[in-house]
């Protein structure tokens, strides 16, 4: 009856163990994915921020100033435009 009682302390023991080592890795894991699920919402949200500032500094307008001030660029008059068109292959 003592090798009995022995044996079943030991696996109470073991078990009781397994549950607590468990829990640990349980909490251990959500808080991770807690931590990763705000960086995803994080990258997200700049995500969205660089979308919006990629609109604005491709805006046609933006880009027709731009040309217009730094390049001294302008749309030229229908007078200046010549159509040219290709024959055959090469």
């Amino acid at each position: 009856m003592n090798r009995l009682n022995v044996l079943l302390l030991t696996l109470v023991v073991f078990s009781s163990w397994s549950v607590v080592t468990a829990q640990y890795d349980a909490r251990k894991r959500y808080s991770e994915l807690e931590k990763e699920q705000k960086l995803a919402q994080t990258l997200e949200v700049d995500y969205g921020r660089l979308l919006l500032e990629q609109s604005t500094w491709g805006a046609h307008a933006r880009i027709e100033k731009a040309v217009g001030s730094r390049l001294k660029m302008h749309t030229p008059d229908q007078r200046e435009v010549q159509i040219v068109s290709v024959k055959g292959g090469a």
